[in-house]
């Protein structure tokens, strides 16, 4: 839905694959064969009201069918009481199906009543009220609303309280018509025996005067003009009093006026659009890690192949010398770090694991208790049972923009600690890197021009058919060692960025997540994950989706009216086929990102943290809140000044609300990783040493963060 109030109508939509749209009309329609559910965009809603309106219509779409409309085609005058008898069956069964519907119904209604929607305030009593009214208020404001039966009316309350099918609720609504017709019939007759009907003898009815056509007066004196006049001068009689019920008096007081404020409530000022990611789109993406190996082998030749030796280390130039020796070293570093995130993961997992054991007993007695029978109740042997610890998987989205260029290799480094993390505890992996600066020269742009037109027509939202957009995968957990190390040598190497369509571009953010979106489900299911991760890290905002113009999106766009320009308040959706959420787009390329996240974890269930690189300086963080927190006015300062703090003492800022599980703020000196030295003198003390070797593990920790938070989210 389009609050977030209505995540427990969302499910249950999803549940009963159910689509809601809105639109500029003031009732709701539902389409059984599209399985549509169409809803006004209420105004002044709270969200107990929002949930029990949509619960109601939900009800309706599932229980009413084609014969409700039989009896009122036959007899207008059961609209009325086939509506409210029907809106007690299918509020029965809806909430029976979803109990958490009961009090959310419940508290809406309440809140409605005390807007007076039943219109009891204009009924001068209760008892005044016919049957169907008072059943109408019984089941909707509740006995609290003040009604009262008498004890035939309590038989009919009961029924509609029985009723299963529209054929128990087109039979009821017969009689409570018809007893309806005799209680008012009974009261009018009682009324006319009474006199409270009889005519006032000062009150001799209404004049009329009819005007004569002037033409008239032509041939005609005055005198008999006047006598004419006079001839057509009548007393209206009152009528007499009849005992007959009318259809004003048959018709339902209180169905009438919900209805009636139901539409008041409605907004139809504004115009929705609806659109979906488009899933048509048939290019290739993904550039596979065997294919970015070999169109980088020229750079490096086949060494990777070849264990180094003595020969091919003298012909190798200095650069190349000095590339090897730092990675080596790196790789040396690499194995200590991924031992210590090893161990911190297994201690975790087993702290985790020790905290959801259960223990609980079992019928058969421990022979070894029974002598303390007379002392000891507890008798029985027990169990403790472990539960198994869930298969985990990891999706690593890179931004491989040009921003990225002075922080890259740093950055790498932390990804590829992480991935050899992944594999001494066999956890399945991809790493792409999101690029627009991959040249495919099999890209027709013609063909990508036309279908654009086409998805656009359709009310598709482009991803990777809008622009020049890959992933490259860096890194798989079915690569080989070989493999493996032949990748993690060239990307750190700042060569790799020299080869042919490897260079650093745009920030296809909100692509890259569109492909995620389409594409997780089918990872998931071949590596049998039960918790996947999905990481995005990124120092800047991706593009905004297309084919969708930021002026198009604002609140109050252009369009023709009557060959005239004019603002006409908008808004745009995407929705979601397979959990049937809808979620509005702005034109905000932070919030589209936002927006992209939420669907991908509403669908799949993944955790979702996000790494967010930034300098230290108060235009760039002022930059990242504008970007995440567009609507946030006041205290702009204050958080700015807390993230820096956060900086100082953490080495990182968290932020929340983002569309993500987290969202770590991290300065660019926390990129690059540190090992620090232990320095320990000969003479120093207990305490001294303390101190060294707690510093010397928090340099570690804090050049690790996207390491050691992600250990801890894994475990």
């Amino acid at each position: 839905m389009h609050n977030e109030s209505t995540n427990l109508s969302a499910r249950l939509l999803a549940t009963e694959n159910i689509s809601v749209v809105r639109a500029s009309t003031v009732t709701a329609s539902f389409d059984i064969k599209s399985r549509v559910l169409t809803l006004p965009m209420w105004k002044d809603m709270t969200p107990e009201i929002e949930d029990m309106l949509v619960g109601h219509e939900v009800g309706h779409a599932l229980y009413t069918g084609e014969k409700y409309m039989d009896p009122i085609i036959e007899n207008p005058r059961m609209k009325s009481y086939l509506n409210v008898l029907e809106d007690v069956r299918i509020e029965k069964l809806i909430k029976r199906k979803y109990p958490g519907l009961r009090k959310r119904m419940s508290d809406g209604y309440k809140q409605l009543n005390e807007r007076d929607f039943f219109g009891v305030k204009k009924v001068a009593s209760m008892e005044a009220l016919i049957l169907i009214d008072k059943i109408n208020l019984y089941y909707k404001a509740g006995y609290a609303c003040g009604v009262t039966f008498s004890p035939e009316e309590k038989m009919f309350v009961v029924r509609a309280e029985r009723t299963e099918t529209i054929e128990d609720v087109i039979q009821l609504a017969k009689e409570v018509y018809e007893f309806s017709k005799q209680q008012i019939e009974e009261r009018k007759k009682q009324q006319i025996e009474a006199g409270e009907f009889e005519e006032d003898d000062d009150d001799d009815g209404e004049d009329y005067d009819f005007d004569l056509d002037p033409e008239a007066f032509e041939d005609m004196t005055e005198e008999e003009i006047q006598d004419l006049k006079d001839q057509k001068t009548f007393k209206n009689p009152r009528p007499s009093p009849t005992a007959e019920a009318t259809d004003q008096d048959l018709e339902s007081v209180t169905e009438k006026s919900f209805q009636q404020q139901l539409e008041d409530l409605a907004d139809t000022s504004t115009e929705y659009h609806y659109y979906k990611l488009d899933s048509e789109y048939k290019k290739d993406t993904v550039i596979g890690y065997r294919r970015i190996l070999t169109e980088t082998v020229a750079t490096w030749g086949d060494s990777e192949k070849f264990k180094y030796d003595d020969w091919q280390r003298e012909n190798q130039t200095d650069l190349d010398k000095k590339n090897f020796d730092s990675f080596e070293s790196f790789k040396t570093e690499s194995l200590r770090t991924v031992n210590y995130l090893v161990k911190e993961f297994e201690m975790k997992k087993s702290a985790t694991m020790y905290k959801r054991a259960q223990t609980s007993k079992i019928g058969s007695l421990d022979m070894r208790k029974v002598w303390s029978f007379q002392l000891n109740d507890d008798l029985f042997k027990r169990v403790t049972t472990i539960p198994q610890g869930k298969n985990h998987g990891m999706v690593f989205l890179l931004d491989w923009s040009g921003s990225m260029h002075h922080v890259i290799q740093d950055t790498l480094k932390q990804v590829i600690n992480l991935v050899m993390f992944c594999q001494r505890v066999q956890i399945p992996f991809r790493v792409f890197a999101f690029t627009s600066d991959y040249r495919d020269n099999s890209y027709d742009w013609r063909e990508v021009n036309r279908l654009n037109a086409e998805r656009a027509a359709k009310g598709d939202l482009l991803n990777n058919a809008t622009s020049r957009f890959n992933l490259l995968e860096l890194f798989s957990s079915k690569m080989t060692t070989t493999e493996f190390y032949a990748m993690a040598r060239r990307v750190i190497d700042q060569r790799f960025l020299w080869n042919d369509g490897y260079g650093m571009g745009g920030t296809p953010l909100n692509e890259a997540l569109s492909w995620v979106y389409h594409n997780l489900g089918e990872y998931i299911k071949q590596n049998n994950i039960e918790k996947l991760s999905l990481i995005t890290l990124t120092d800047g905002e991706g593009s905004r989706l297309h084919p969708i113009s930021s002026q198009q999106l604002s609140e109050r766009s252009y369009k023709s009216v009557d060959g005239q320009y004019k603002h006409v308040k908008q808004k745009h959706f995407i929705r979601e086929e397979n959990t049937k959420k809808t979620y509005e787009l702005t034109d905000k390329s932070g919030q589209q990102t936002e927006i992209l996240l939420r669907m991908i974890k509403d669908r799949y269930n993944v955790s979702l943290v996000g790494f967010y690189i930034s300098r230290n300086h108060r235009r760039d963080l002022e930059s990242v809140l504008n970007a995440h927190y567009p609507f946030f006015n006041a205290g702009k300062d204050a958080v700015i000044e807390e993230w820096r703090k956060a900086f100082r003492n953490n080495g990182f800022a968290s932020l929340q609300n983002t569309g993500r599980d987290e969202l770590f703020l991290i300065p660019q000196t926390a990129t690059k990783i540190e090992e620090g030295e232990l320095e320990v003198k000969a003479d120093a003390k207990a305490a001294s040493i303390a101190r060294s070797f707690s510093k010397y593990l928090n340099v570690k920790k804090t050049s690790r963060i996207l390491l050691n938070r992600f250990v801890q989210l894994v475990a």
